[in-house]
C-alpha cells in the first residue's frame, strides 16, 4: 500500500520551492540592504570632498571664521539626502607636514568639528600618516573626517534579538584636500588656512 506513495513525485517542485524561498528571501535583502548601506557611504564621502574643498578654499580673513564654518557644516542635510543627517559628524582639521621632525606623522595645527562631533587635538597625529602626494616639507593641507550611522531597514529588527550586537553600522570617510586659498605664514612656501577655535594658530605656532 506504501508502494504508490513513495513512487508519487507530485508536489516535489513545490516542496524544494518552500526550501528554497527563505534562502533567496535572505538573499534579496541582503543585496538590497548592501546597495542601500554603499549608496550612504558614497553620500558620506561626497560630504567629505565637499566639506574639505569649500574650507580649503579659505575666506577673506584668516582665520576662518566660525559663521562661515557654521555655514559649511549647515551643507550636510543637502548632500546626504535622501538618508537623514541628524547623526552625521564632521571634523575638519588643517594639517602639516615636517618630513625633518615628525616624518611622516602629520601635525594638526588647528582643527574644528560640527555638533556633536570632536576636533582633534593640536599636535602631532600619530594615528595618521601623510598621504602620498602630500609628502613636501612644509606642505600645508586639509583632512575631513566624516562618520555616520546606518541603521538596515530589514536587518534592524532581526539584529534586536540578539544580545550585544547593535542595529547600526558606523560608515566613515576621511578625505586629505589641497589648499586652495589661505595664505603663506612666516618662511613657509606654502599657504594655509587657520580655522576657527580657541587654539588659532598657524602650523609653525605663530599668531596668524
Amino acid at each position: 500500500m506504501l508502494r504508490p506513495f513513495f513512487r508519487d513525485r507530485r508536489g516535489t517542485a513545490a516542496i524544494e520551492f518552500a526550501m528554497l524561498l527563505p534562502v533567496l528571501l535572505m538573499m534579496l535583502a541582503g543585496m538590497l540592504e548592501l546597495s542601500r548601506a554603499t549608496d550612504m557611504w558614497r553620500k558620506i564621502t561626497l560630504l567629505a570632498r565637499t566639506v574639505a574643498d569649500l574650507a580649503s578654499q579659505g575666506d577673506a580673513q584668516n582665520p576662518l571664521t566660525a559663521t562661515l564654518m557654521s555655514d559649511i557644516f549647515a551643507i550636510a542635510p543637502q548632500v546626504m539626502r535622501p538618508f537623514d543627517a541628524s547623526g552625521v559628524t564632521v571634523a575638519v582639521s588643517a594639517m602639516g607636514v615636517d618630513i625633518t621632525r615628525l616624518n611622516l606623522v602629520p601635525q594638526v595645527c588647528s582643527s574644528t568639528a560640527s555638533a556633536s562631533a570632536s576636533a582633534r587635538a593640536v599636535g602631532p597625529a600619530t594615528d595618521l600618516i601623510v598621504p602620498d602626494g602630500y609628502r613636501t616639507q612644509g606642505m600645508r593641507y586639509v583632512l575631513v573626517e566624516v562618520s555616520g550611522s546606518y541603521k538596515p531597514i530589514l536587518g534592524g529588527a532581526l539584529v534586536k534579538f540578539v544580545n550585544g550586537v547593535s542595529d547600526k553600522i558606523t560608515l566613515s570617510a576621511s578625505v586629505p584636500w589641497p589648499i586652495r586659498g589661505g595664505q603663506t605664514y612666516g618662511t613657509n612656501t606654502f599657504a594655509e588656512i587657520v580655522l576657527p577655535g580657541t587654539n588659532q594658530k598657524t602650523c609653525d605656532g605663530s599668531a596668524p
